[in-house]
């Protein structure tokens, strides 16, 4: 058995895609306009954003996050980079910890995104 998606409730489905395509390098394989999109990432993991019924958003618990686990501490600094000249918020700047190089940002809706990968000292 493997985990092979997770959906997120989001309020503006178009807005979530376009971080998660942008940014990330998901592609979307399916959307309904204005209910739900499924994004996918090339290991074939599938991340949906939807708002089926028109609700707001749901209040995500403080430590709530999506992560993504890069290789290479030189991936993460390369995403920071774009996140923040695009304007992206920052929920936790670029640090070291555990042995990885991560931060923390925040997607349409105030969704927090995790993005890490070992530090270069780890790595040697």
């Amino acid at each position: 058995m493997r985990l092979n998606h997770v959906d997120l409730q989001v309020s503006d489905i178009d807005a979530a895609r376009e971080f998660f395509e942008t940014f990330f390098g998901l592609r979307c394989t399916y959307q309904r306009e204005g209910q739900i999109a499924l994004l996918e990432d090339e290991g074939g993991f599938s991340l949906g954003v939807s708002n089926l019924f028109g609700s707001p958003p749901p209040v995500y618990p403080p430590d709530f996050h999506v992560g993504f686990v890069l290789e290479r501490a030189s991936q993460v600094r390369e995403i920071y980079d774009r996140l923040k000249t695009a304007g992206i918020a920052m929920k936790h700047e670029l640090r070291e910890g555990g042995g990885n190089l991560f931060f923390q940002c925040l997607a349409p809706d105030s969704i927090t995104v995790e993005v890490r990968a070992p530090s270069p000292r780890s790595q040697d």
